[in-house]
């Protein structure tokens, strides 16, 4: 996926991070927290849609790392996994054994 930069590796999963993550945190400072909340300092904003960003990419995180242990219990070998704006992305490298074991590992 373009626009990712590296994070980092999790249990030998690498880690991408698509910039589009960072959406949250500008629309909520800039936008959706001064209409709803008017008269706070700027930096007030910028803290609450930081603090949620981060919230919310802890949650894409920890779905994706569930999609990795499930593949990796149907003994299929996962690659990457990349959070972005509207969900995320977890990369395999084979294919499922079975249709059943691609049931499972999918939402």
């Amino acid at each position: 996926m373009r626009g990712t930069f590296r994070l980092g590796h999790i249990a030998g999963i690498r880690v991408d991070v698509h910039w589009s993550v960072l959406v949250i945190s500008v629309g909520l400072a800039e936008g959706r927290l001064p209409a709803a909340h008017s008269g706070r300092p700027l930096w007030q904003y910028w803290l609450v849609g930081i603090l949620t960003a981060l919230v919310f990419f802890g949650s894409l995180l920890a779905h994706e790392l569930a999609h990795t242990v499930v593949a990796r219990r149907n003994a299929m070998e996962a690659d990457s996994i990349t959070p972005w704006l509207l969900g995320g992305a977890a990369r395999r490298k084979d294919e499922a054994p079975s249709p059943d074991a691609e049931l499972r590992g999918q939402e």
